[in-house]
């Protein structure tokens, strides 16, 4: 029998979030690439959602716990810190290329929609579009994928104001502070679920796009911050055939799923469930986990540039044939996809690196403040 693979080491990084963020902003690659080969790749975004609930939950969780109070002002600016730059950075590229390659008669809605990215407030111009029978069909622009990045932002202005008045709440009550985290944040993500199967069977396309419907998503993240904030350590069986059946139900539908009209309605549970899946079991040490093939540096790396990939994939699928005058053919998107790699690349390590890192004059602060993101990177 072939030895367990080594531990991983976790001093930066949870190496199966990465993998997740790899398996996500992959899945969304291969969908705006190849859509005949993932035809529901779409569904990376909903891997995004859930973990972004974990995560943030937990930062602010443990910003709760070690301070005894959640520092709104503190958490916006490490958001702007992590979100801005790379996303200004390509609203921006997005501004001259349009002006410089695209017909005039285009301008209107394609700079629509980068003020609309700008503002964070993509997917509500997308909801609304969608409702007025000459745009239903929605022609796309190189910023239309910001509207995943809009809703996500929403949530960090709601989702934090929810923890502080639970806290609050279970201060003045007497009642332990994650208890009463659990009913208001569980009460506000059945709320939001049920919203979303309603919605959907009424009306798919603002069901896809708004905030209220896609809320549960994080939520449900945030719910497994609160339980099981740590990885677990032991079970090691368990957690390896857990792992592994989450990623079969975040890879199936993506590539089997071929019914939009039904989502974002139920069948969302399966890619949110098997992403919690994955989480929850961790890094499991045996010989066939998953944690071999997470832990390979190619995959986390992948995970670590997700954010500039999914930013500047898509401007690039978009411009080129603008430059060509015709779709891009098979082996142009494969050199494109190696393009998209490359800027991402770049983009983490001179965009989004030097803005993340804290200022010395704060590094101490931070890095008291952060012990939950220490081991998540976020």
């Amino acid at each position: 029998m072939a030895a367990p693979p080594p531990p991983v080491a976790r001093s930066t990084v949870r190496p199966e979030i990465q993998a997740l963020r790899a398996l996500a902003v992959g899945a969304v690659v291969l969908h705006h690439g190849w859509p005949a080969v993932a035809p529901a790749g779409y569904m990376g975004v909903d891997v995004f959602f859930v973990v972004s609930g974990f995560l943030i939950t937990g930062l602010l969780l443990r910003n709760a716990e070690t301070r005894g109070k959640i520092s709104l002002g503190t958490f916006y600016r490490r958001r702007a810190r992590r979100i801005l730059p790379a996303a200004v950075t390509v609203l921006a590229a997005v501004s001259v290329l349009t002006i410089a390659l695209v017909p005039r008669r285009e301008w209107r809605s394609w700079f629509s929609e980068v003020v609309a990215s700008a503002l964070y407030f993509e997917n509500w111009q997308l909801a609304i579009d969608s409702q007025i029978p000459r745009h239903s069909d929605l022609e796309s622009t190189p910023v239309q994928h910001f509207w995943s990045l809009s809703v996500e932002e929403q949530f960090y202005l709601f989702w934090p104001l929810l923890m502080i008045v639970a806290i609050w709440a279970a201060a003045r009550s007497g009642v332990g502070s994650r208890r009463v985290l659990l009913i208001l944040l569980g009460a506000v993500t059945a709320a939001s679920f049920v919203h979303c199967l309603v919605l959907t069977a009424q009306n798919s396309d603002l069901a896809y796009f708004s905030t209220f419907t896609r809320t549960w998503e994080f939520g449900v993240g945030g719910l497994l911050a609160l339980v099981a904030a740590t990885p677990l350590r032991d079970r090691n069986g368990l957690r390896a055939a857990v792992s592994l059946a989450g990623l079969v139900l975040i890879a199936v539908p993506i590539v089997t799923f071929r019914s939009p009209e039904l989502f974002p309605g139920a069948i969302v549970l399966v890619p949110v469930v098997g992403t919690l899946a994955v989480i929850w079991a961790g890094m499991p040490q045996v010989v066939w986990s998953p944690t071999r093939l997470a832990a390979l540096r190619p995959v986390q790396w992948m995970g670590d540039v997700s954010y500039s990939l999914y930013l500047w994939h898509w401007p690039i699928f978009m411009f080129v044939p603008y430059l060509t005058g015709v779709p891009s053919p098979w082996w142009l998107m494969v050199l494109l996809v190696g393009v998209s790699f490359l800027v991402a690349g770049l983009s983490k390590r001179y965009i989004e690196d030097p803005f993340r890192t804290p200022r010395r004059g704060v590094r101490a602060s931070a890095e008291r403040d952060v012990a939950w993101s220490r081991s998540v990177r976020d």
